[in-house]
């Protein structure tokens, strides 16, 4: 396992196909609640809206969240307009940033996420339900796995136009660690690392698309860019994976099991090797 799921969560395998049709959106019935600046203003917000079953909130443009305890977990269907907001720890006590409970639905969009220090897994958001990531900067987070963004078991998780760096794993998935359905577009994944563990910049034994997306400088203990472990499927199409560091070969893309399709993608510039030395070769790899 990628990451540590409570016994609640069922693991379940989903087929690749399923990764272009399944998606993660928000679509409340509620009327769009505006939330002052404030952290204990974002908390009562989410709190509410759980307890309505649904809402769209929409946060104060520029403002910086900064927290000193946890926000609650989404439980119910809500979409949050960050309009180009900070939600940051700002406490010595560690925890994560954003959590999204089985039967919760979270859309967001605009935000950066920063500095979250999750025990488990999701430094910056870690998702048990669904989860779509729109257009925001998840970055300098860190977790045990997952650094920016986790997906459990069973879950889904969209990332579109959304910057994933410099956040660190101790184990595995130091930007994302995907143990469900995980499609990233148009996106970077920049400057993260897994410590002692494997992909850098992704980890998946799920099923993972990454497409026209930058994996670019993340490091590892393996596979500095993406790792694809068990039964898992990833497909990379028109996206680089470029320029990663690995202290055991390979540097860019690992697979110890299932499948690893390049579609139109480069694999170059990875150290000490691009993906030679994985456990099954990755076809239309070279180096």
């Amino acid at each position: 396992m990628l990451t540590r799921i409570p016994s609640a969560l069922i693991a379940q395998a989903m087929c690749a196909g399923a990764v272009a049709t399944v998606v993660a959106t928000a679509t409340p019935a509620a009327a769009q609640t505006d939330v002052p600046c404030s952290a204990a203003a974002l908390a009562g917000a989410i709190s509410t809206a759980n307890a309505l079953g649904g809402g769209a909130l929409r946060l104060s443009p520029g403002c910086v969240y900064g927290l000193t305890t946890p926000l609650p977990a989404i439980t119910s269907t809500i979409s949050i307009d960050a309009r180009n907001s900070t939600i940051t720890r700002v406490s010595a006590a560690g925890f994560g940033i954003l959590s999204v409970s089985p039967s919760g639905n979270l859309a967001i969009t605009k935000v950066t996420i920063t500095n979250g220090d999750a025990p488990d897994f999701g430094g910056g958001i870690a998702n048990r339900g669904r989860l779509s990531v729109t257009d925001s900067a998840i970055r300098n987070n860190h977790a045990n796995f997952s650094g920016g963004i986790g997906g459990g078991s069973g879950t889904v998780t969209r990332i579109e136009g959304t910057s994933i760096m410099n956040n660190t794993a101790n184990v595995n998935g130091g930007g994302v660690a995907n143990d469900g359905v995980m499609t990233i577009l148009g996106s970077r994944i920049i400057g993260n690392t897994a410590v002692n563990g494997a992909g850098g910049g992704a980890a998946n034994d799920g099923t993972l698309q990454i497409t026209s997306t930058n994996v670019n400088e993340n490091r590892a203990h393996r596979a500095g860019g993406v790792a694809n472990f068990g039964g898992g499927t990833t497909v990379i199409t028109s996206s680089n994976v470029n320029s990663n560091i690995a202290d055991v070969a390979p540097g860019g893309v690992l697979n110890t099991g299932g499948l690893v399709v390049l579609n139109g993608s480069r694999v170059n510039g990875n150290t000490p090797t691009n993906c030679a030395g994985s456990d099954v070769p990755v076809l239309n790899c070279t180096g």
